[in-house]
């Protein structure tokens, strides 16, 4: 199926059971690296916070603190052009940071690389400096990321540093030295997002071979269909102008830059918060999101937790997913009972507003879809937004959420 911009698009959007927790807070640091001669690394970090703003206290971290990513930007590319990346983590507990370095006409792929990676080590040495404001806030569990060079980059990066868990990267652009060479000797999680309209890093020349050689007990390479390689970031008038020839994107950039959010976020729970129901939803959101195409080669038992969780047992209710459906107006939320039961489904806005009630009557045992139109309690459409699915019975409740797009 096509992704059709002119018509009402919903795309699924995982946000765990809960809404957004922090606000976005925001420091600039230079660190130094001195096994590359004290290096300066300006780096902007930006972390859960209860209150935003620059340089305010983090917020309460959950056990085991929060995890951290690196990103790296694209050539000749701002780090700046990627805050929709840090707008779709941060608010669910992650440390974010992205290196300001290499952004000149010849930059050093491999330093970029180590830098990513230096900088992953630094955020969490912060963690146990009682003089940071990380103190006793971060996690051990970190990824490498970032998009076309920066993408490229955060290959070399992890090959070099065995504490990176974790690799994702947005249109991976083939680096010198060889991002595709690196990818050999990397074991840990990777996500290679691809774009099927991308013709300054066409998929066949850079995240296929780079896939092809990871040597990842899990690794799953995403295309999302009709996106372009510059939608990635946000405009950039020196990627705009690699992309001179290249054959229009069939989607808008909000799509596109929803998508990755939509798949990255519970890819990352998975695998750095060893969250299995983020696997659950990462797998579930692969299998039903319109415009979505992609291949996985994974170990069942290569990730604490592990990959063949779909049967967990969840009480009297269960919820599967949310999936885009002609055949329920709109979106369908699937659902099972282990036993009858009284079941209501409303829908709410992320600040807990209702909506409207899609279902309230019993219900037998069993797996069942239920769908909503777009529409609030009156029939009126209701606007573009992020929107909850809350499902109930017999005093168990399950949360999914949608994007609703006109």
């Amino acid at each position: 199926m096509r992704l059709l911009l002119h018509m009402t698009m919903l795309l699924v959007l995982y946000l765990g059971t809960a809404a957004a927790a922090y606000e976005i807070g925001h420091t600039s640091i230079t660190y130094y690296d001195p096994n590359r001669g004290d290096r300066p690394v300006p780096t902007e970090v930006y972390y859960p916070a209860e209150t935003g703003g620059d340089d305010v206290p983090l917020a309460a971290p959950p056990l085991g603190g929060f995890p951290v990513a690196s990103f790296g930007h694209g050539y000749l590319m701002d780090w700046d052009l990627y805050d929709y990346i840090r707008d779709g983590l941060v608010p669910e507990g992650y440390i974010v940071a992205y290196p300001a370095t290499e952004q000149v006409l010849f930059p050093d792929h491999l330093e970029l690389g180590l830098d990513l990676a230096f900088v992953l080590r630094k955020v969490r040495d912060e963690g146990a400096d009682p003089a940071s404001i990380f103190y006793g806030s971060v996690s051990a569990k970190c990824a490498a990321m970032g998009h076309s060079m920066g993408g490229g980059a955060s290959f070399l990066g992890a090959a070099d540093d065995p504490t990176v868990s974790a690799v994702a990267n947005l249109a991976a652009a083939e680096t010198n030295p060889s991002a595709i060479a690196a990818a050999a000797g990397i074991s840990v999680p990777a996500l290679v997002f691809s774009g099927g309209n991308d013709c300054v890093a066409p998929p066949s020349g850079h995240q296929i071979p780079m896939y092809d050689a990871l040597a990842s007990d899990c690794k799953t390479r995403v295309t999302l269909e009709g996106a372009s390689h510059c939608q990635f970031a946000e405009y950039s008038w020196a990627c705009s102008f690699g992309e001179g020839g290249c054959p229009d994107p069939t989607i808008s950039r909000e799509a596109q830059q929803t998508l990755v959010v939509t798949l990255l976020r519970p890819w990352l729970d998975h695998v750095l918060k060893e969250d299995p129901y983020g696997w659950l939803d990462f797998t579930s959101l692969l299998d039903s999101t319109t415009g979505v195409y992609y291949e996985q080669e994974c170990v069942p038992a290569s990730v604490e937790g592990g990959f063949a969780e779909a049967g967990i047992e969840r009480g009297v209710l269960s919820l599967s997913h949310v999936y885009p459906s002609p055949s329920c107006g709109g979106s369908c939320v699937r659902y099972s009972l282990a036993e009858p039961a009284h079941v209501t489904a409303r829908i709410y806005t992320l600040a807990g507003r209702l909506v409207t009630t899609i279902l309230d009557e019993p219900v037998g045992a069993g797996t069942r879809d239920i769908g909503w139109d777009g529409l609030d309690s009156t029939g009126r459409p209701v606007a573009s937004g992020v929107y909850r699915y809350r499902v109930e019975a017999e005093g168990d409740s399950k949360n999914s959420a949608v994007v609703l797009v006109r």
